[in-house]
């Protein structure tokens, strides 16, 4: 027998041998995994074998016994579930012979505390730190860094918080710099309420730099705000740190007092809680307060909170105000405009710029429409049927800038009409209810097509409609604004996507309109010799050559 055959041998007795006196035992399944232990890097715990502590041979309650093949011993660890996230364990500082549960583990409460922070399905929770934004001061090691105060602001997930850390021209050592926290883990030990997270900025690039555990604690304040004071770990342990004003750094966390509580948005906009732009690309969610709006896209997977701050001015049909926006954990104050356009659609602009100081964010230069990027028009999940404006009959017109004749060719092809020079005459509000507009045609090959009309309103001579196809095609938007703009005696209709806006590079096509008649007037008797239709005309059998005379 070889000499690998012969130490597998012997191994294998020697496994049979403690697995007959311990019996063997069972790590719980929710610590399988990859783990982070500061200091030693990444470990692996499975149903039965912990990293480089060895296989799980006999446990009671949290302490466990191990066997590690390589040195023929045993050890104790005392394993405590502080969080999902977070295992804390000591050991006995020596692998030791075969020997009882209580005798291996007697004294393994002198022992140094260990933290492992889970790598593989860490699922990150809120942050204890509520109501953001803070100003904080902070002290590194040598003095505090009071002025200029720094600040903490809120990210559009919960669990992670911006530091902006401030430069105190009196304290060495203090910088200007901006450190993100992603919260991991919070549990409470005796009176001390503990926080793991992962701290990001540009310098930092292992996880033994990024990895660290606080203590916090809120206190009272004379003032009657909200004040935390925090003490964190020098390095990836929760070592170090006794309280929450004793640790590597420290901060004093002081709540900004805001004016959202008592600035809300209209009701003529949170009656509907639930929005969506016009072509559903990014929907509008009002919380049940009417204080918050959440914006989501879902082409880009994104999400902007924006809180209500202070009212500039609130008509009837107008709101302004200045909202702190959040987009990741980028944040300021923007002015936001709304607009009431009818009962199931509204406007809005937001200033693209997002500025630090309140008071900026509407003043009298981002309140010039010239500044403001195009307005969103959103529209209620739900749209209802409502009557169109402009009822009647309108001929479609084109400019002609040629002369035309045609002479009819004796062959079998065919004219295919599209919907540029299909249409020859418009319906508006003509049928029972009228909520609806009808593109008439003599084209075989673009049948007559209907829009619904569900919301509209006029601005000097232009007037704009929400509309939805009656009967899509796989090209046709969910919804398109339809704008007619009047010009002395003719009027101009553009089919706009995404939005109600002009000029607009959205427009889809644009006719000239000449009104023909009322609704209650048969098109069959009116006279349209006047009416100049397109310059195609639509034969099943024929066709016709098209001579251009110059």
């Amino acid at each position: 027998m070889g000499s690998s055959a012969s130490t597998w041998l012997g191994l294998s007795i020697l496994s049979a041998l403690f697995l007959t006196t311990y019996g063997g035992c069972q790590f719980p399944a929710s610590w399988t995994g990859r783990w982070f232990q500061g200091g030693e890097g990444l470990t692996y715990i499975n149903s039965t074998y912990i990293g480089s502590k060895g296989e799980c041979v006999q446990n009671q309650g949290d302490k466990y016994i191990t066997y590690e093949k390589t040195e023929k011993c045993y050890r104790c660890i005392v394993i405590n579930e502080k969080h999902p996230n977070v295992l804390q364990y000591k050991e006995t500082l020596y692998c030791m012979d075969e020997n009882s549960l209580e005798e291996l583990c007697r004294n393994i409460f002198l022992e140094t505390l260990f933290s492992l922070f889970r790598v593989e399905g860490a699922v990150p929770i809120p942050c204890p730190f509520r109501s953001p934004p803070f100003s904080f001061s902070y002290n590194g090691g040598k003095s505090d860094c009071i002025y200029p105060p720094s600040r903490a602001d809120s990210c559009t997930d919960d669990s992670r918080l911006v530091f902006r850390y401030a430069a105190c021209p009196d304290v060495l050592g203090s910088q200007s710099t901006v450190e993100e926290m992603l919260c991991l883990a919070t549990w409470k030990d005796g009176s001390n309420k503990y926080l793991v997270a992962k701290m990001e900025h540009k310098l930092t690039m292992s996880d033994e730099e990024k990895y660290r555990c606080f203590i916090y604690d809120r206190i009272n304040h004379s003032g009657g705000g909200t004040v935390y004071q925090i003490a964190q770990s020098g390095d990836a342990t929760c070592n170090g740190i006794q309280n929450s004003v004793d640790g590597s750094k420290t901060m004093k966390l002081t709540r900004l007092e805001t004016q959202h509580e008592r600035c809300k948005f209209p009701a003529w906009v949170v009656d509907h809680h639930h929005w969506h732009s016009l072509d559903f690309a990014h929907s509008y969610h009002f919380s049940h307060k009417n204080a918050t709006l959440r914006v989501t896209s879902d082409r880009a997977q994104t999400e902007t909170r924006l809180i209500c701050y202070k009212v500039i001015s609130n008509t009837l049909t107008q709101f302004v105000l200045v909202a702190h926006v959040t987009t990741g954990c980028e944040s300021g104050y923007v002015c936001m405009v709304f607009y009431q356009r009818d009962a199931h659609v509204i406007q809005v602009h937001r200033s693209n710029e997002k500025v630090q100081e309140p008071s900026e964010a509407c003043s009298p230069g981002y309140l010039d429409m010239q500044n403001l990027p195009s307005p969103v028009t959103l529209v209620t999940a739900s749209l209802p049927p409502l009557p169109c404006p402009n009822p009647g009959r309108y001929g479609i017109l084109r400019p002609q800038t040629k002369t035309v004749m045609t002479i009819e060719v004796p062959t079998k092809q065919m004219v295919h009409c599209n919907e540029e020079n299909a249409f020859d005459l418009l319906a508006i509000g003509c049928n029972s209810p009228p909520d609806t507009m009808e593109f008439h045609s003599t084209c075989p090959d673009e049948p007559s097509i209907g829009y619904s009309c569900h919301g509209s309103w006029a601005e000097n001579s232009t007037t704009y409609v929400v509309v939805s196809p009656a009967s899509r095609k796989s090209t046709d938007a969910k919804h398109y604004c339809f704008v007619f703009t009047q010009k002395l005696s003719q009027m101009t209709l553009h089919r706009v996507a995404e939005s109600c806006f002009l000029p607009s590079h959205q427009i889809t096509w644009s006719f000239n309109l000449t009104s023909v008649g009322k609704c209650t007037e048969s098109s069959a008797s009116k006279d349209y010799s006047n009416v100049i239709f397109p310059s195609v005309v639509c034969l099943v059998a024929t066709t016709f050559l098209i001579i251009t005379l110059r």
